[in-house]
């Protein structure tokens, strides 16, 4: 798969989320596809799949100094699935699952490993009634460390 510099691509944004939508030409009439890559400093800080001009599949983010910090999985330029976060040693942080950019449940660690804590969306959230209809479907499919809420 190809892979080309996030500077070296052309881009437009994406009405239903604000993101970016990625082309090849200055024209915005061939979309990319491909692995976009960004650096700080000279070190990798992004890379995430494209297909079609649009972020699809895995995301990932790095520290400063490398470590992977997020990895995420994305479908038409958002979160959705698992939403992974690592400590700079390459603990995980936390883990989640995500429908369109909406956290639904998440389990916390501390740098040693232990879970400190679990959270789940509430009712009363703003986008619970976008995303309820989806959300057993991803709980079963996700199975956080068989940590699953019925609602």
């Amino acid at each position: 798969m190809e892979k080309i510099n996030y500077n070296d691509l052309y881009t437009d944004t994406d009405i239903n989320t604000g993101e970016d939508i990625f082309y090849i030409d200055s024209e915005l009439k061939t979309p990319f596809t491909g692995v976009v890559v960004d650096f700080f400093k000279g070190i990798l800080s992004w890379e995430f799949d494209v297909r079609n001009g649009y972020r699809n599949g895995k995301e990932r983010k790095f520290y400063d100094s490398g470590e992977l910090m997020e990895e995420n999985d994305v479908k038409n330029n958002t979160i959705d699935g698992l939403a992974k976060e690592f400590y700079k040693n390459g603990k995980i942080k936390s883990i989640s699952i995500v429908i369109r950019n909406t956290f639904v449940d998440t389990i916390y660690y501390n740098e040693a490993g232990n879970c400190i804590c679990k959270d789940s969306i509430d009712k009363n959230d703003i986008g619970y009634f976008l995303i309820a209809n989806k959300i057993n479907e991803y709980r079963n499919k996700y199975r956080l460390e068989g940590w699953y809420i019925e609602i």
